[in-house]
């Protein structure tokens, strides 16, 4: 570090793991407060832009969100043929709603359990979600997810959960009972997909999830992306639905339905299937599609 700056003062910095620290100069401080659910921090930094931290952990910068929304977002509603009505739990930001609407949903609703998180989103970060908090298909619900669906069965095509890590209000998000409530909520062919954290420094969160996953759904297909900002740079996700379409058909999708993308690509996607020997046995047996 440099400039004469320390910790806590001119820096925003996470606590990745045990002895690994990632710092990012600020070049001014937009909010800091404490919500009835958790500290929020955002910030203006030197290389990232605007940055928003939740307990002291990185959700996005404005810089790298794409990698992680494109990734959660088009696997998933590519893989259903005709996603037309959408939850999103968590993502208050609207990263992952705006990926969401480039695809033919009809209605979408986000769930988030701090109102805060929204607003502070609606005013500071028109950068990330690009007005789709304000697109006539969506509906903002303000509750706890755990909560919200299991009054809600048979409702949805898709369901991304856009959470943050298991712990404090995002620990409910990463339970079976949850993912049972999901799978629930979903009509025949529907389809989930969740980020499951790092891979390398928290490997037992991916392996937790996929065999929950497992037990609800045919297919339970993790898969990695590159996500600079956050702890190890590679991310985890799984995706999990009644039958995979294929590869050459999610690629016709994906061209018939014009997308545009930064990171994520139909073979980019196929290619994040294909996990190293270390994470195969971490996760053995574990059905491919």
């Amino acid at each position: 570090m440099t400039g004469g700056r320390r910790p806590g003062e001119d820096w925003l910095g996470e606590e990745q793991a045990p002895g690994v620290w990632f710092f990012l100069g600020v070049r001014r401080w937009l909010v800091r407060r404490r919500t009835a659910y958790q500290r929020l921090d955002l910030a203006e930094t030197e290389t990232h832009g605007r940055v928003l931290a939740l307990d002291g952990k990185f959700m996005l910068s404005e810089r790298d969100e794409f990698f992680y929304h494109e990734m959660l977002v088009h696997p998933a509603l590519l893989s259903h043929p005709q996603p037309q009505r959408l939850l999103i739990v968590g993502g208050g930001d609207g990263g992952a709603l705006r990926e969401a609407l480039r695809h033919p949903v009809e209605q979408a609703t986000l769930v988030e359990i701090d109102s805060v998180v929204i607003e502070v989103a609606k005013e500071w970060l028109p950068s990330v979600h690009a007005g789709s908090f304000f697109d006539p298909r969506v509906r903002v619900v303000i509750a706890p997810g755990e909560e919200f669906l299991p009054r809600h069965q048979n409702e949805f095509d898709v369901i991304l959960v856009d959470s943050t890590d298991p712990v404090g209000p995002g620990e409910a998000l990463f339970q079976e009972g949850f993912f049972r409530a999901c799978r629930a909520a979903l009509r025949s062919g529907g389809v989930l997909a969740l980020q499951a954290g790092s891979p390398w420094f928290h490997p037992h969160t991916l392996k937790a999830v996929v065999q929950s996953l497992q037990n609800l759904f045919p297919v339970a297909l993790p898969y990695l992306g590159a996500m600079p900002l956050y702890p190890g740079g590679l991310w985890a996700y799984v995706l999990a639905l009644e039958a995979f379409p294929g590869w050459e058909e999610l690629k016709r999708r994906f061209e018939e339905r014009r997308l545009s993308t930064r990171y994520f690509s139909p073979s980019l996607f196929q290619a994040a299937t294909v996990l190293p020997p270390l994470l195969t046995e971490l996760l053995s047996p574990c059905p491919n599609a």
